[in-house]
């Protein structure tokens, strides 16, 4: 895995890239901060930046198919600006700080995270799970009028703003522009995407003949909105209903008075043959608003929620207008063409630190800068970088005073150990202090020593049994008393030997 380092650092000289939202196969989502921006709206952006590296290899067939996916991404969102879908801001190529080149796709960015995550923390309730389907109904019917099919609705894909009043659709990488051409792939959320989008499980249901004249239509987004729809309402997962129409509702969902009515809808709209689905989102809308309703009440909804009609004229757009056109480049092209994209990557450079150590790989033949490469941030006033002597006193400083802290500690440990000890020997001396003046007897023949250790010179001997008294104990071996013979169990053997001396007083058995 080669994940592009681009966190703390600076983009185009705007966007300063300040958290990674999280890494798919081949993209990479960062939350950014753009500098420029005049909008208060758009301060914060989302970075989508595709990584072909991602995986730890390149290969030239899959990075065409990765930057055709993306450009084809840019272009849907392009052409279906509206208020329910996630508007690109702008677009660019550049090189992190490793010199990778990546592309990317600049995003509005949404802060109230997508409707599953919220279905899964609470209970939307009806009136606010039609507002969301409303508006998603709304995006997507615009969507089909400017021919897009999206492929992959689901709620994962539903973003929220910030104050969750307003839903954008999001993700438009797998979206299919000319509905009429090509084969069909497999793309999407198994329990979200319809058969069409599965060949093989397509081909088992519906045959091979059916397959080989397929060709994908609204009728699949309409198959996910109504996977889609079931979730909202009803609070839980179309898991069990994966590739087959929804059949019931769940829980307290299936007992309410229009359960009956919006199962129906739900079920026509999941069909497995597309051609026995609502074939407009408009079609599908009407239909599931007037099951949740009385007959003889009208829909109104609060704002911001707009109506749903299929005579939708373009919008106003969430930004004031569509960003240039992307024309991303493969790696071989960004060598041997540079200037066609503009000129070479942008350099990526950190926030905190202007200049890069670093030698810049080529591009085009052209070496860039190496050793220490400082890069101008366009439209912002440079400071200079704090002098190396403002940094040295605060260094010293800090160095010194972890160093004191750490003399203090170790002192304090040395102190604690040397009181233990002390304690200890104390304690050991006082308890055998206590058989001083005591009479005990020998439990084997006992030499008796000049001093308290075995090493001491021998200058008598205590029979077996013999009778003694605890003159002293040692202070520096309590193991060791001296004792004075007072009765000798068998004759001495040596006359000239004394009965005063150090024994070991494990070898003597007190009364």
């Amino acid at each position: 895995m080669s994940e592009l380092k681009l966190l703390q650092c600076r983009l185009d000289g705007r966007y300063d890239i300040e958290e990674c939202l999280g890494r798919g196969s081949y993209a990479e989502i960062y939350v950014a901060r753009d500098r420029a921006a005049t909008d208060e709206r758009f301060r914060e952006v989302v970075i989508k930046s595709l990584n072909v590296l991602l995986q730890g290899y390149q290969d030239p067939e899959l990075e065409r198919t990765l930057l055709q996916n993306f450009q084809n991404e840019a272009i849907a969102l392009d052409r279906v600006r509206h208020p329910n879908i996630i508007s690109r801001l702008g677009h660019g190529t550049a090189l992190d700080l490793n010199g990778t080149a990546f592309h990317y796709i600049v995003l509005e960015y949404l802060g109230g995270g997508d409707l599953a995550a919220l279905a899964r923390r609470e209970t939307l309730g009806l009136d606010r799970a039609l507002l969301y389907l409303q508006q998603v109904c709304s995006g997507l019917a615009y969507a089909h009028e400017c021919g897009v099919i999206h492929r992959d609705i689901k709620p994962q894909n539903l973003l929220l703003t910030s104050d969750h009043q307003t839903v954008k659709i999001a993700d438009f990488g797998v979206a299919r522009m000319d509905a009429a051409e090509g084969a069909i792939t497999r793309v999407g959320t198994n329990i979200y995407a319809a058969p069409e989008h599965n060949p093989l499980l397509q081909t088992g249901q519906l045959g091979t003949a059916a397959l080989s004249s397929e060709r994908l239509t609204p009728a699949a987004d309409i198959y996910s909105l109504g996977k889609t729809a079931y979730t909202l309402i009803c609070g839980a997962s179309p898991r069990r209903f994966a590739h087959e129409p929804i059949t019931d509702l769940p829980g307290e969902a299936g007992n309410k008075p229009w359960s009956a009515n919006v199962l129906a809808v739900l079920e026509r709209a999941t069909q497995t043959r597309p051609d026995e689905r609502y074939q407009t989102v408009q079609e599908f809308w009407d239909e599931l608003s007037d099951a949740m309703l009385p007959p003889t009440r009208d829909l109104h909804f609060a704002e911001p929620a707009r109506p749903v009609t299929s005579e939708l004229s373009m919008p106003v757009a969430v930004a004031t207008a569509a960003p240039p056109l992307p024309r991303f480049e493969t790696s071989k092209e960004l060598r041997e063409e540079p200037a066609a994209n503009g000129g070479r990557p942008r350099i990526v450079v950190p926030i905190a630190n202007k200049s890069i150590a670093a030698t810049i790989p080529t591009f085009g033949g052209v070496q860039q800068q190496a050793g220490r490469v400082t890069v101008p941030v366009q439209g912002v006033a440079q400071k200079p970088p704090p002098a190396d002597s403002a940094r040295k006193p605060s260094t010293r400083l800090r160095t010194i005073l972890v160093s004191v802290i750490l003399v203090v500690a170790f002192a304090g440990m040395l102190l604690a150990t040397r009181n233990y000890i002390r304690n200890r020997t104390a304690r050991q001396i006082s308890q055998q202090s206590g058989i001083i003046g005591r009479e005990a007897l020998t439990t084997t023949d006992l030499n008796l020593r000049a001093g308290p250790s075995s090493g001491s010179g021998r200058v008598g001997l205590a029979e077996e049994g013999s009778r003694v008294k605890v003159l002293s104990v040692s202070t520096n071996n309590t193991s060791w008393c001296e004792v004075q013979v007072l009765e000798h169990s068998r004759p001495r053997s040596d006359p000239g030997s004394v009965d005063r001396g150090w024994v070991n007083k494990q070898y003597l058995k007190f009364e």
